[in-house]
């Protein structure tokens, strides 16, 4: 054999073997498209370090399934990968922006909570109970019902309250939107003594319970946060405070 014809040789093999390696690459692996279901890919993605392989998972389920073309889009945002590859880039890109986003509101919210403390230090709201109930407000069976909070106020300072205005929602780890809860208004014909405490029903619309609040009354472990904003509270002294939110 010539030298010229083993050279031929050993670049015809080195052809063939980095081919069938790049053939091998779960990086190339389509995603299912329209789906979140990735069980017709688990060999692939089992091939794949575990932080990728959670990227991939996580970017699927942000997705839904989808892929839109390019140029539709969103920039900050495009959900465009065909393939574990693209979508790994895409989900490293988001978890980044994430993490800017998240700080910047942290530091919002903690501008938020400074002025809401004051309010918050002199009256306390709370969810005592969420059901789903029907139009008599038994406890609904079935699929249908309202939803219903039965919230606690206590005056946890040494004065009467004769105005309490401010909101109970709960924060939704699933949804970008939170969940309204209450809107809390008593006024001077329900003065609240230091330390007494009352509860009260929200809800009972005819509109029927929102997918969001039947899974706040079923309460999924993490999911929810209820926060309490109080608005404005006078006191029996004149006194009068406002968080200016």
């Amino acid at each position: 054999m010539s030298p010229r014809q083993l050279v031929l040789i050993l670049a015809v093999g080195t052809v063939v073997v980095l081919g069938f390696r790049h053939s091998r690459d779960p990086h190339r692996t389509a995603l299912p498209f329209g789906s979140t279901d990735l069980s017709t890919v688990q060999t692939e993605l089992a091939r794949l370090p575990e932080e990728e392989r959670t990227m991939v998972e996580d970017y699927v389920k942000r997705s839904n399934g989808d892929v839109l073309p390019a140029q539709f889009a969103d920039p900050d945002d495009p959900l465009t990968a065909r393939t574990f590859g693209e979508a790994i880039e895409l989900q490293r890109v988001w978890i980044e922006r994430k993490k800017v986003d998240d700080a910047r509101m942290a530091d919002l919210r903690a501008e938020r909570d400074a002025r809401l403390a004051p309010l918050r230090s002199l009256a306390d709201a709370r969810v005592v109970k969420a059901q789903i109930v029907d139009a008599q407000g038994a406890p609904a069976a079935g699929g249908s019902g309202n939803f219903v909070t039965r919230i606690r106020i206590q005056n946890l300072g040494n004065e009467t309250l004769i105005e309490l205005a401010g909101s109970l929602k709960a924060r939704d780890r699933d949804e970008y939107l939170p969940l309204d809860l209450c809107w809390i208004d008593l006024g001077s014909q329900q003065p609240l003594a230091a330390g007494a405490s009352i509860e009260l029903d929200c809800g009972r619309n005819s509109g029927g319970a929102s997918d969001q609040q039947r899974a706040f009354v079923a309460n999924p472990p993490g999911r929810f946060n209820v926060e309490w904003e109080p608005r404005r509270i006078k006191l029996a002294s004149g006194r009068v405070l406002d968080s200016g939110l």
